[in-house]
């Protein structure tokens, strides 16, 4: 079938040739969808393969590593089509420099199909993936929001159920719309290029995985690795967060129930936020919306983090909102981000891909068994393949027994060196760990 695509292309493409040398350079007005680049690139694979081709794991190797740079031809075909943030002269430059690579490309593209063909889709698809869609890349993004929505979004509409009769007497009738309103509203936004500056950035952050214009903690990144063996199956990143103020509210839920049955937390949360506490102060929007569940899974909250500026002296509370502040310390965290809709089916998933992530990593160890959170970057309206979500657990460095071995002799000759005058609680304090907390601080 490839082998009559291709003959088929070659015959159609022929008597163009000549006119496709006078076609000048088209202003590209819009950004391209995901299934455009894999069409562009199944095209190439149906016109490239052929029987033979030679190459070396170290070979493949170098072509994987190459495939990660910024300069590669796979990440600057992925910026010229789906970066929403290039302007059309940038994705034109762009795909001038991807056609300079031509003959990388047909060679990338053949090794992969090669791969594929000899050890079938099953097991030659990550080579195919990690060399034409590398990590990073806005392709490999939707790609794996894809393949989770298939799972999730059954998980969703499960869920869901038309309102009953009391609910829909109990509910508030819609206020009406003033046309009044709405015109004048439409004459600020045309008089006002600030506002119209901000709508456009909102437009585009419903296409972006990150959202732009929203302040967001401050963290480290200390090491990261794969989740799993799959080319699907995502990295875990260790990160180091210094404190950070957050406004929280409890959810009231039990266990993975809890984290859909959020709207109420979340309400209260950007009332608060949006200016209605005791102080009348508003203040800007933060990303993430966290959801923090306990170990015993029996309780849960919600909570917003706070902008830097106002975390020194935030708002106070209503006192009948339910909301609390609270100061999140320093802390180690392991992080697994995965696209899509949180449902309950997929906080297990990414729970106990985490939790065995973990585990087969060693270096580190949760402080609090069962316990986590599910981190939430983006609108409601964003697409749902590109949404941004994390799991994220605390956890301590694991010391090998010989190191903790030879910190206990260590600590029992320093017992034994001090001076007599020295208190037992001074030499506790000074040796000791009193708790997850300073543990965090000390790595």
């Amino acid at each position: 079938a490839l082998a009559q695509h291709a003959s088929s292309s070659s015959q159609f493409l022929a008597p163009r040739q000549a006119t496709a040398r006078r076609l000048v350079p088209v202003r590209l007005s819009r950004t391209l969808s995901m299934v455009q680049l894999v069409v562009i690139v199944v095209t190439l694979a149906s016109l490239a393969v052929t029987s033979g081709v030679a190459y070396s794991p170290e070979g493949l190797q170098r072509r994987l590593d190459k495939a990660k740079r910024p300069t590669s031809w796979q990440k600057r075909l992925d910026k010229a089509l789906l970066d929403v943030d290039k302007n059309p002269q940038q994705r034109i430059r762009l795909l001038q420099k991807v056609a300079g690579d031509g003959k990388k490309i047909v060679s990338d593209v053949r090794v992969a199909a090669a791969e594929v063909q000899e050890k079938g889709i099953g097991k030659g698809h990550p080579i195919l993936l990690d060399l034409l869609f590398p990590d990073g890349t806005t392709a490999r993004s939707d790609l794996e929001g894809l393949v989770a929505l298939r799972k999730q979004l059954p998980e969703l509409t499960k869920g869901l159920a038309p309102p009953t009769v009391e609910q829909l007497r109990a509910a508030a009738p819609a206020a009406p719309i003033d046309p009044t309103r709405v015109a004048r509203a439409l004459a600020d936004l045309a008089g006002d290029e600030r506002k119209q500056r901000e709508l456009l950035q909102e437009a585009k952050n419903a296409l972006r995985s990150t959202p732009k214009g929203l302040e967001t903690p401050k963290y480290r990144v200390l090491r990261s690795w794969r989740a799993g063996p799959g080319a699907l199956d995502g990295v875990v990143e260790l990160r180091s967060y210094p404190p950070f103020t957050v406004a929280r509210k409890g959810m009231g839920g039990a266990g993975f129930g809890a984290v859909e049955g959020g709207g109420a937390g979340f309400n209260a949360l950007a009332s608060y936020l949006f200016g209605d506490n005791a102080d009348g102060a508003a203040m800007a929007m933060t990303t993430p919306v966290g959801i923090d569940v306990s170990g015993g899974g029996a309780a849960s909250s919600m909570s917003f983090v706070l902008p830097r500026d106002a975390a020194r002296a935030p708002p106070r509370p209503n006192a009948d909102g339910g909301v609390a502040l609270d100061e999140v310390p320093a802390r180690i965290v392991a992080v697994k981000a995965f696209a899509g809709v949180v449902t309950d089916g997929e906080v297990r998933r990414q729970r106990d891909a985490l939790e065995a992530a973990i585990e087969a990593d060693g270096g580190t160890a949760p402080v609090e068994a069962g316990a986590f959170s599910v981190l939430q970057y983006n609108a409601p309206y964003a697409i749902p393949w590109r949404r941004r979500n994390e799991l994220a657990i605390v956890v301590s460095e694991v010391v090998a027994e010989e190191e903790a071995a030879s910190a206990g002799e260590a600590a029992a000759g320093d017992a034994e060196a001090a001076p007599a005058g020295e208190a037992a609680g001074e030499r506790e304090g000074r040796e000791g760990v009193s708790s997850w907390y300073d543990t965090g601080v000390r790595l």
